[in-house]
C-alpha cells in the first residue's frame, strides 16, 4: 500500500496547483499534470474542489482546461512543480480566499439591527428628527434614540460625524464604547475601532466622560481627545483644522502612524481584505496624505519609501509586504 501524504500537505499542494493554473491557464500540459494528480488519489481531487470552490466564491473566475480540444497547439512542457510556492504564500491563499468567502457570505447582524449604517467605500448624510445632522464615514454603524428628555446616539462601530442643532432643554449625547459625549449645539467628530475613541471638536463645546476620569472634560475648538481601552488612558491634544475628520474630503492623514494603524484604517474603504505579511514593516513609521477612494494606490503610496509591496492577485484581496 502506498502511503499517501498527510490531509494539510494535500491541501497545500491543491492550493499550489490553484496558483499555477491561475498564472498559466492556457498551458495544456500544466492542466494535463493536473488532472493526473487529481486521478491519482480521490483526496487529491476533492482538495482540489474545494480549493477550486473556495477561490470562485470569493469572485474569481478559474479557467481551467479538462483536456486540450481537437486541433489545440500543444504548449511545450515546463518545469513546474506544486511545490513551487512557499508555504507563507499558500497560506495567504487559503486564509485569504476563504476570509472573503465568510465576509461576502454572512451577513452583517450589527449593521441589519441598527438604526442606520453606511456601506465600504460610502459616505451617508442623515438628518436626525431634530434637525441635527449626522454624517457617516465608511462602513460605520450607528442606533438613535429620542425622546422628550435627552437625545442620544450610540456609535457602534466607525466614524461620525455631528452637526448638532441648540436644544437647551434637551441635551445630545453621543456614547463610543465607555466614553459618553455631551452636547447642546456644536460640531464634532467621534470614532470608535479597536479600542480607540477618539473625539475632535470643530466648533463649540462639548463634554466628554472616559473611565479613566472622575470629571467629565471639556474640549473647545481644535481639542482632539484619545481614550484607549488598553491603557485606560485619557490624552487630550490641539489639532489643527484639517486633521478633524479629513475623511469628509476622502482623506486620510497620517502622522508618525505604523503601517499597521495605516492599513487598519483603510481597511473600512477596501472591499475585501488586505493582509499584511510582514511584521517588521508593520510597525514601521510613516506620514503621508492617503487619498481613500483608492486605496490600493494610496497604500503604495504610503509603503514605497520604505520598500514595501501591494498585490493583488487574489480576489478581493492586497497583500502587503516587504520587497523580496
Amino acid at each position: 500500500m502506498t502511503d499517501k501524504p498527510p490531509p494539510n500537505l494535500i491541501w497545500e499542494t491543491a492550493l499550489d496547483w490553484l496558483l499555477l493554473i491561475q498564472e498559466n491557464p492556457h498551458d495544456a500540459d500544466l492542466a494535463r499534470r493536473l488532472n493526473d494528480w487529481r486521478a491519482s488519489a480521490a483526496e487529491h481531487d476533492a482538495a482540489w474542489r474545494k480549493a477550486q470552490k473556495v477561490w470562485q466564491l470569493s469572485g474569481a473566475a478559474l479557467s481551467l482546461p479538462s483536456e486540450p480540444a481537437a486541433g489545440t497547439t500543444q504548449i511545450e512542457p515546463r518545469t513546474f512543480s506544486p511545490r513551487h510556492f512557499s508555504r507563507r504564500k499558500r497560506s495567504w491563499i487559503g486564509a485569504a480566499a476563504a476570509a472573503c468567502v465568510v465576509m461576502l457570505l454572512l451577513p452583517d447582524w450589527q449593521a441589519l439591527r441598527a438604526d442606520y449604517h453606511s456601506h465600504t467605500a460610502e459616505h451617508r448624510d442623515i438628518t436626525l428628527s431634530d434637525g441635527s445632522h449626522m454624517l457617516l464615514d465608511s462602513n460605520s454603524v450607528v442606533d438613535v434614540q429620542f425622546d422628550p428628555g435627552q437625545r442620544q446616539v450610540t456609535l457602534l462601530r466607525g466614524q461620525a460625524f455631528f452637526s448638532v442643532k441648540s436644544e437647551p432643554n434637551r441635551a445630545f449625547y453621543v456614547n463610543a464604547g465607555p466614553v459618553r459625549v455631551r452636547v447642546t449645539g456644536t460640531a464634532f467628530a467621534v470614532s470608535v475601532e479597536q479600542g480607540e475613541v477618539h473625539v475632535s471638536v470643530e466648533s463649540g463645546t462639548v463634554a466628554v466622560k472616559t473611565p479613566s476620569s472622575l470629571a467629565s472634560s471639556s474640549l473647545h475648538h481644535g481639542d482632539h481627545l484619545n481614550y484607549s481601552t488598553l491603557d485606560n488612558q485619557t490624552r487630550v491634544a490641539q489639532w489643527p483644522d484639517e486633521y478633524i475628520a479629513p475623511w469628509r474630503r476622502w482623506q486620510l492623514i497620517a502622522v508618525d502612524q505604523s503601517v499597521d494603524d495605516v492599513i487598519q484604517q483603510l481597511r473600512r474603504y477596501q472591499p475585501g481584505l488586505i493582509v499584511l505579511t510582514d511584521k517588521a514593516l508593520g510597525q514601521r513609521r510613516i506620514t503621508a496624505a492617503l487619498n481613500l477612494r483608492d486605496p490600493k494606490r494610496a497604500l503604495q503610496a504610503a509603503i514605497a519609501p520604505l520598500g514595501g509591496t501591494v498585490q493583488d492577485r487574489l480576489p478581493f484581496t492586497l497583500i502587503v509586504s516587504d520587497a523580496p
